[in-house]
Order: structure tokens, then sequence, then C-alpha cells
């Protein structure tokens, strides 16, 4: 098995990245990468390393509060994390899904807003950044399609679209925006 594959080594890795998340995403990334091979390098001495020469070499690493101080003291990329900044883009993320039922003009300028809001914010990794950008831009897409079938079925039938379309048209932006407000707030907690 590979060291990082180990749990115990996940774990502490893991435990690093979140207490570096002030830290820009190459130098933690870096910063992990030395550490995994640290590792790897220190058990490799073993035949075959259990939990308690595992536990030793990371006990020998120290305590990953201690590395990140270190790691932000050190670097000049460290950027400091402010919790206002980090929730600018979920504000906006909410104010556009809700907009966009009541003035959609308006939500989809607020969409691109906190589009451009999460990308400039350190703390989400890009992966949680496309998926951020993907339901902001979904948002109202959707809106576009059930107007659509909304207008369709008023065109066919004659009469305004089902009791169900207009509660879609109505729920599903919100539903969407909450989803990934949440989401966001998951993975900005524990960065990969």
């Amino acid at each position: 098995m590979k060291t990082a594959q180990h749990p115990l080594v996940k774990n502490y890795l893991a435990a690093v990245a979140r207490e570096t998340a002030e830290l820009d995403e190459e130098h933690r990334n870096e910063l992990i990468a030395d550490l995994d091979e640290h590792i790897a390098v220190a058990l490799a001495e073993e035949a075959d390393p259990d939990d308690q020469a595992i536990r030793a070499v990371l006990a020998r690493l120290g305590d990953p509060r201690s590395i990140a101080a270190s790691a932000l003291g050190e670097s000049p990329a460290a950027v400091p994390a402010r919790r206002r900044h980090t929730v600018v883009p979920l504000v906006l993320l909410a104010l556009a899904g809700i907009a966009t039922v009541t003035a959609p003009a308006v939500g989809v300028v607020l969409a691109i807003v906190a589009v451009v809001a999460l990308w400039a914010t350190p703390q989400w990794q890009t992966r949680d950044k496309v998926i951020g950008t993907a339901a902001a831009l979904l948002v109202p897409i959707l809106l576009a399609l059930l107007g659509l079938l909304l207008g369709l079925e008023t065109a066919t039938s004659g009469v305004a679209g089902g009791e169900w379309t207009i509660l879609a048209a109505a729920i599903s932006p919100l539903a969407i925006t909450a989803v990934t407000c949440v989401y966001l707030v998951r993975a900005g907690q524990h960065p990969a």
C-alpha cells in the first residue's frame, strides 16, 4: 500500500491542507507533496510499516497546526483569510437566485458578479469554483427553459401554464442556489 493511501497519512495531510487554507493553492499543494514524499522516504526504511511506525513518522513531522504556522510565516504568497471576503460570493449567489425569480435581468447581473467574486476568492479549489459557476449559470438557463415551456403550453392550449410549471419556475432557482451555497460552505471548510 502506498503511504499516501494509508488512512493515518490521508488524515494527517488533510489536516495540514485545512490548516493551510490561507496559502494559495499552488503553495499548499507543494507543501502537501513535500510532506507526502518525506513520509514515503521515512517509511521506505521499514519492511512493512504498521500503524505504530506511521504514527511515529507523523509525530516526528509535527502537529499540522505547527506545520501550517511555519508555512504561513515563511510563504510570501500567504493570503490572510478574511471571512468577509469568502462570504461575499455566497451572499451574491443567494441574492442572484432570489432576483432571478423576481427580476431576471438583475438576477443575471448578480450571478455574473457572484461568479467573478467566487473566482477571486482563494478559499475554494478550482473544482468548487467550476461547480459554483455552473450552478450560477444553470439558474437563468433553467428559468428560460421553464419560461419557454410555459409559453408553449399557453400557445398550444390557450391557457396559462399549469401550476406545476409555475411552481417549478419559482422553486428551482432557489433550490439550486441553496444547494450550491451549502456545498460551497462545506467545501470551503474542508479544502482538498
